[in-house]
């Protein structure tokens, strides 16, 4: 068995690795490409197994959009969802769904239009 985090399963190349587990979802869908393309080399079948909650369906959904994949779920009995997926509206019309967390881009868009709203206030104050 070999456990191996993002940064370490690159390059890595194991003949006749036969299963690759992620048990959490790398942020990109190019990481996510890079894991389980570690199973299946040199024209061997492999295996690649993702547990996915109902938090990160989401994020999911956006690795298989931008992969192009249509991969099958499957619940096992014992290990049903306890909470609720989320449903996600993309209100912003950019078109997508991105991470969890805010990109750098979203911070500075923010705070940019929070001191424009500050700056209106004061100027109305005057």
């Amino acid at each position: 068995m070999v456990i191996a985090t993002d940064r370490a399963a690159r390059g890595i190349d194991i003949a006749q690795l036969p299963v690759v587990i992620n048990y959490d979802l790398p942020r990109s869908p190019t990481d996510y490409i890079h894991r389980i393309g570690r199973t299946g080399r040199a024209g061997e079948s492999g295996l690649a197994i993702s547990f996915v909650s109902a938090a990160t369906e989401a994020h999911f959904r956006v690795i298989e959009k931008r992969q192009g994949l249509s991969l099958p779920r499957e619940r096992i009995e014992g290990f049903e969802p306890t909470e609720v997926a989320v449903p996600v509206v993309d209100a912003s019309g950019t078109g997508g769904i991105k991470g969890t967390r805010p990109s750098k881009k979203d911070k500075l868009r923010a705070a940019a239009a929070l001191a424009a709203a500050q700056h209106g206030e004061s100027e109305k104050n005057d």
